[in-house]
């Protein structure tokens, strides 16, 4: 035989999968390494109180990070000034504001609480009262506002069934209950204590996730660039051009919506809570921050009309604001004009368009994520929906087209 005939020598030795290690087998490693991200996850989960801190300062450096270099352009002071300059600014004008605000809505809302409890008991005396009782519960139902009076005669007359057999139910609760209730007031002392206690330990937890979260955020701020530095060397050398441009172009969409809709909804908070406080919305404090934190997604902040509403016309208000026009036209009025704020000054002025998502897509993601995620899947929504748009654009569309036209044999960008 020749030597042409003989067979080339095989530049790699094959080998036998029966002779190959489990981590050697792409299957097998592919699931260790989900398995293992999942496990990174579980860890993370486990030791919160560290990686919730580690997580929010790398969010924070991230979002503050164009101030921070805005502040080392156009002031003598460096990265690090500047980084202390902004901690101590947060603390000052936003964590002791809403510490004191906090802490004034509290106490709103525990005296809302206790005139609701308090007219219920009312109400009920009065559904359940004799006539020889009749006039004086009635005078003591009058007294607490004509709402509750109204409530008070629906349900007495029984024209509306629902509301009886609500009333009926709260009563039947207290009176099922009259031994438990009688038992918790005489431990009220030892709940009190307990109560005092939980707080202080929940407050100085707040404090250390606090302390921990500033001291993190201090050194991944000053130290962003090798940061970045470092993260851009994890990227493998093959794709790194690509997913630099898409990273960009993800930055540009959730930094500004991230930062954008958080500084509207700090602004929000501020203009719908002295909004509520002067049209003499109950408990304004609470409402306001909860409803500027629904305007995170747009429109939802609708949702605290209603409730405002329900709120004027349970307090017995006399005058103007105790009028029906009034007490429907003022919430309505003002959440159309905090709206338009929102929409035609702050987003804007802060936000821009930079998602290019229009008003159907951003409601449809929201929708969606608020369904799939609850409260967490709202928050995240738009910028993940903004990004998959991006990479549907860039990345899917290109590479379906090359398919349809034939030029590519597989309709996934996975070669």
């Amino acid at each position: 035989m020749s030597t042409q005939d003989q067979p080339e020598p095989s530049q790699t030795p094959s080998r036998s999968w029966a002779n190959l290690h489990l981590w050697q087998i792409q299957g097998v490693r592919d699931v260790l390494v989900i398995l293992g991200v999942f496990g990174l996850l579980w860890v993370g989960q486990k030791v919160s109180v560290v990686t919730v801190p580690v997580l929010l300062a790398i969010l924070l450096a991230y979002l503050f990070e164009p101030v921070i270099a805005w502040l080392t352009r156009k002031t003598s002071l460096k990265r690090t000034g500047a980084v202390i300059a902004i901690i101590a600014t947060t603390i000052a004008l936003v964590i002791i504001p809403s510490v004191l605000g906090l802490t004034y809505g509290v106490v709103q809302g525990v005296g809302l609480v206790s005139r609701v409890v308090q007219n219920t008991g009312v109400v009920i005396e009065y559904v359940n009262a004799t006539d020889a009782e009749l006039e004086v519960a009635r005078a003591n139902v009058e007294s607490s506002g004509s709402a509750w009076l109204w409530i008070g005669d629906k349900a007495r007359t029984q024209d509306d069934s629902t509301l009886q057999l609500a009333i009926e139910g709260i009563d039947s609760w207290l009176r099922t209950n009259a031994d438990r209730i009688a038992q918790t007031a005489a431990t009220a002392g030892l709940g009190v204590v307990q109560t005092a206690l939980g707080f202080v330990a929940s407050a100085f937890g707040l404090m250390f996730m606090a302390f921990l979260t500033t001291f993190f955020f201090f050194f991944f701020s000053t130290g962003w660039v090798n940061f970045k530095g470092f993260t851009g060397k994890l990227l493998p050398d093959a794709h790194s051009d690509t997913i630099i441009d898409l990273a960009t172009k993800f930055d540009r969409v959730i930094s500004a919506f991230i930062r954008g809709r958080l500084t509207i909804a700090f602004i929000q908070a501020v203009v719908f809570t002295i909004g509520f406080w002067l049209i003499g919305v109950p408990a304004a404090f609470i409402l306001g921050p909860a409803v500027a934190l629904l305007s995170i997604v747009p429109y939802l902040a609708l949702i605290g009309v209603p409730i405002a509403i329900v709120l004027l016309w349970l307090e017995n208000n006399t005058g103007i604001r105790g009028n029906p026009i009034y007490i429907v036209a003022a919430p309505l009025g003002f959440y159309f004009f905090a709206q338009a704020l929102d929409d035609y000054v702050w987003t804007p002025l802060i936000q821009g368009k930079e998602t290019g998502m229009s008003t159907p897509m951003i409601l449809f993601a929201s929708v969606a994520g608020g369904v799939l995620f609850g409260v967490f899947g709202l928050l995240i929504a738009i910028p993940i929906a903004a990004c998959l748009k991006i990479l549907v654009e860039e990345v899917f569309w290109p590479r379906f087209k090359d398919w349809a036209e034939g030029r590519a044999s597989d309709v996934l960008p996975i070669d």
